[in-house]
């Protein structure tokens, strides 16, 4: 059936139930007043079923609903600028008047939300020490939207990177990479992460949009609580409970892009004490374009288009924009008393279709699914669960990389591709307890487990599959003393204990909250938090690329570290007074040991080529007499000369260093975050809301993005001209040869031997040496053998970032109201002046992004709208496939309608960057276009 059809057939079913009952003989009356005394505009609306009535609320704060069947009615009052205030089970009787009064209170902004993530327990925002957004169950309904990043896309300090239709990047305050897991993002407690490569990936969640209830952000580290790998704060989304919202609601999206999604949510309330619900949606879509012009630019005008290399067989370089994916999760609520309740879930996701950037280049998903398996219980302030969350890559292949030797796809053995197998799970256990004493003092204590089981068959992990668990433990204390009225004093500790690292680590935060009136609030905080290294730091062992001579190879950093050898004589020159050692390629003659003197295979393993080259000038006799002498030849470094190559791997251009750039890539260690921030929070006017916050960070032994680290060996060209222009001078007259000879004999011989000239076509099996490194300067670890590494580097040197976030909405009259938000940091690029080593480091995100918007909210129409305004900044993006990300700015607008006359019903059309301006919001993203999505919903 096609989508017009179901969308008709939808808007038929929805009209079917608006049909009115036919005895109308009731009424609903009463006052609307604020504090008993004051009163105010608004409407009343008051429903059964799907059925809904309304009336407004005169200047004098009365109201009168009349021509109600009898039966049970829901009303609700509402008033611009005020929280609304609802009254269930009133009774309306035939030729009866029945009286309900309200007294609304002031609710001007999301400041009045209770959340629970900041402290782990319930607070207002607004009383929170901690910057805090939310975003609400209805503001995720009425915008219609893929995934959750398109909610929390204009939230002070959250940088979210869009990469395609459905995929996205979520971080907070700077440092994205392409497969990020820096923002620890949870789901009813639970993480909401890929189990092994902690990498957040938004399709892959199982919670569908419908069944979302809120979503908490939480700037700024927040280990002291949620334990390792929160130092760039939490975002945590809460599903609905099936007791709170029971009913069926029925959603159908579409839109350009032949975006398609159909979602359903039921929950029923089996008895006081149980209750069930199921949530499930199919999405399906086709992806923008990946790049704009020409097939074989690296490059285009909008921004890096990373090219995927052509091949035989077609299979490596084809991506498929066909998007499917499909979840849902099913829940069991059990409450035996009013103090106590336990839950039990189960949620399934399946993509089908995608194209997702990995540290090594795209990957094409087929069929990766991801499962979630969570108890948890609470009794009073006692709170426990243990949940599991699995990932199985299905047919997930790297495009552009070669199959690894011997390992072939498990679902099509016959494809010569690059499989992603990873069946990983990770099992977490949790448990926490509060005890207060008096009302002065509170205190929150918990011990946490996490086990980190990956299984990748030797396809990530590689040689490293039999090693390569993790499990970590810790526990916290966190008190909140009030020392007046006025103060508010919150401390915590936590100890973690990481099985790969040698230490513990500390994180200790303070945070002093001062409250000078209601609704206003300072705070001044201190957090130290820690990130552990992934299984990709620390195991991954996986080849890239392999020309027949020189093999690329992804590593992760050992226990000990990655160093290089210096102890060979003959070596590049060291301070030490030894030198670099490298490994001569086999087919130079190497055997996979460390030399120093690499510079006579030059001349031995290119004689036939020096005998073909020279037999025209000198025949056959003289010229192998020509090259059996060279192949005796020792020459030294300082002779020859050496140049270092780091080639040309993943799009990125080839480019020499020096002996000087080559740095040791030390332990694996904790990364650690000391942040000391102030902000404040507040409604002044009760019109407006505004949080500022300014904060510093010293980040330290903090992992960057994979980079090539080490490289190829070359002959230096005119040191090499020189040497055997000396060489032959004196050897050429004693076979009868001029020595004036010698010089353009040693540039034609110079041009034929390995280890010369990097712009040569090298092909060691047709005899072509030109353009043949000699070997690679390698890392003394027994995984590197003679292949180039790619590997994490950890910073041993602390940087420091400054930088403030600002959010703020004015309500205005008639529903009115604008928001803003502005987030700036003093630095998006680090030195390697500053870092000691050879490369820069990125933010990997702008220094500057602002949003805006306007919004309406009709309380007596049921109408709402947005028009919003985006902008972020230019940026680098320094990784193994990197590139510049243009800044950009973009238009959004949104129209939603919730009709009096239906209730239950919604109809509401988003659209983002309605001016179509095509553009790439990170390195490996699609050209990223207008999105328009319908939704049509009835909920009963």
């Amino acid at each position: 059936m096609s989508p017009n059809r179901i969308r008709i057939l939808f808007v038929l079913a929805v009209m079917a139930f608006s049909v009115p009952a036919w005895a109308q003989t009731g009424t609903i009356a009463g006052k609307v007043t604020v504090g008993g005394k004051t009163a105010v505009a608004g409407s009343v609306k008051a429903a059964s079923g799907l059925r809904s009535y309304g009336a407004p609320i005169d200047q004098n704060g009365n109201y009168r609903i009349t021509g109600l069947p009898d039966g049970t009615y829901t009303v609700t009052a509402r008033s611009p600028g005020y929280a609304p205030r609802i009254m269930e089970n009133v009774v309306v009787g035939t030729g009866v008047t029945t009286t309900t009064n309200f007294s609304l209170v002031v609710a001007p902004t999301s400041l009045t939300e209770v959340i629970t993530t900041a402290s782990r327990a319930p607070e207002k925002v607004i009383d929170a020490p901690a910057s805090v957004s939310v975003v609400t169950a209805q503001q995720v309904n009425e915008r219609a939207s893929i995934n959750v990043a398109d909610h929390v896309a204009a939230l002070p300090g959250i940088d979210v990177a869009r990469g395609g239709l459905m995929r996205a990047n979520i971080v907070s305050r700077g440092f994205n990479n392409i497969f990020s897991g820096a923002l620890m993002t949870l789901t009813d407690n639970r993480f909401a992460f890929v189990p092994s490569l902690r990498v957040n990936i938004p399709y892959l969640s199982t919670t569908t949009n419908d069944d979302i209830e809120r979503i908490e952000v939480v700037l700024g580290p927040g280990a002291a609580l949620y334990g390792p790998n929160t130092a760039s704060g939490v975002m945590a989304l809460f599903t609905k409970s099936p007791f709170a919202y029971p009913g069926t609601t029925l959603t159908v999206d579409g839109g350009n892009q032949d975006v398609l999604r159909g979602a359903v949510r039921t929950a029923w309330v089996l008895s006081p004490k149980f209750a069930i619900k199921g949530a499930f949606e199919a999405f399906r879509g086709t992806e923008w374009d990946f790049c704009d012009g020409s097939a074989s630019s690296v490059n285009d005008k909008d921004g890096p288009c990373y090219q995927i290399p052509a091949d035989t067989i077609g299979e490596l370089s084809r991506r498929d924009r066909n998007l499917r994916r499909m979840g849902g999760e099913v829940r069991m609520d059990y409450r035996p008393s009013a103090r106590s309740e336990f839950i039990a879930n189960y949620g399934r996701s399946k993509a089908g279709l995608a194209v997702e950037p990995t540290g090594l280049g795209p990957a094409q998903v087929k069929d990766w699914v991801y499962q979630t398996y969570q108890v948890r219980g609470r009794f009073d302030r006692l709170f426990g669960q243990v949940f599991m969350n699995t990932s199985d890559a299905g047919g997930t292949y790297l495009l552009g990389i070669p199959q690894d030797a011997n390992k072939a796809c498990p679902d099509s053995p016959n494809r010569k591709v690059a499989c992603i197998i990873d069946q990983s799970r990770q099992v977490a256990a949790q448990v926490q307890h509060g005890l207060d004493f008096g009302m002065r003092q509170r205190f929150l204590y918990g011990l946490d487990y996490i086990h980190t089981e990956p299984r990748t068959d030797s396809t990530i992990n590689g040689r490293n599959e039999a090693d390569d668990v993790i499990n970590e433990i810790g526990g916290y204390l966190h008190s909140v003393t009030s020392l007046s009225p006025m103060f508010e004093l919150t401390t915590a500790a936590r100890v973690d204990k990481h099985s790969r690292l040698e230490d513990p680590v500390f994180s200790p935060r303070v945070a002093l909250v001062f409250k000078p009136v209601q609704d206003q609030n300072f705070r001044l905080t201190f957090n130290r938090a820690f990130s552990t290294p992934s299984t990709n730091n620390l195991f991954l062992d996986r080849p890239i690329s392999n020309n027949g001579l020189v093999a690329v190879r992804a590593l992760g950093t050992p226990d000990g570290g990655l160093q290089y050898r210096r102890d060979c004589p003959t070596g590049l020159a060291t301070t030490s007074g030894t030198g670099f050692c490298m490994k001569v390629f086999p087919a130079f003659g190497g055997n996979n040991t460390y030399v120093g003197n690499p510079y006579a295979n030059s001349f031995g393993v290119a004689r036939s080529g020096i005998i073909a080259a020279l037999t025209p000038s000198f025949g056959a006799q003289g010229a192998t007499l020509i090259a059996n002498f060279l192949a005796a030849r020792q020459p030294t470094a300082a002779q020859v000369g050496t140049t270092l190559i780091i080639p040309a791997v993943g799009g990125s251009a080839a480019f020499a260093m020096s002996p000087s750039e080559l740095f040791d890539i030390d332990a694996p260690k904790p990364t650690t975050h000391t942040v000391l921030e102030a902000g404040y929070k507040g409604i002044i006017g009760n019109r407006l809301q505004l949080s500022v916050d300014l904060w510093h960070e010293n980040r330290k032994n903090f992992v960057g993005p994979l980079q090539i680290e080490t490289p190829l060996v070359y002959l230096n060209n005119t040191a090499l001209n020189a040497y055997l222009k000396a060489q032959l001078e004196a050897f050429l007259p004693t076979i009868g040869a001029p020595a004036a000879a010698a010089g353009p004999v040693a540039t034609q011989l110079a041009g034929a031997l390995p280890g010369n000239n990097p712009a040569g076509a090298c092909n060691p099996a047709a005899g072509a040496f030109s353009g043949c490194p000699l070997g690679v300067l390698n890392f003394d670890t027994p995984n590197a053998g003679t292949d180039v590494v790619v590997a994490y580097r950890s910073y041993s040197k602390p940087i420091n970032l400054v930088g403030s976030d600002i959010g703020a909405e004015l309500l205005l009259d008639r529903g009115f109201s604008v928001q803003g938000t502005y987030s700036w940091v003093n630095k998006k690029l680090f030195s390697k002046a500053d870092l000691g080593t050879r490369d820069d480091v990125s933010l990997n995100a702008p220094a500057m992004k602002h949003t805006f918007a306007i919004n309406y909210r009709g309380v007596d129409n049921g109408f709402g709208a947005e028009l919003r305004e985006r902008h972020v900044d230019t940026f680098n993006t320094l990784a193994f496939v990197g590139g510049i990300v243009k800044g950009y700015t973009l238009l959004d607008a949104g129209v939603s309608f919730k009709p009096n006359f239906l209730n239950g019903a919604l109809i509401a059309v988003n659209g983002t960057n309605i001016l179509d301006k095509k553009h790439r919001e990170f390195t490996q993203g699609n050209l990223v276009g207008r999105l328009i999505i319908t939704r049509l919903q009835m909920s009963f």
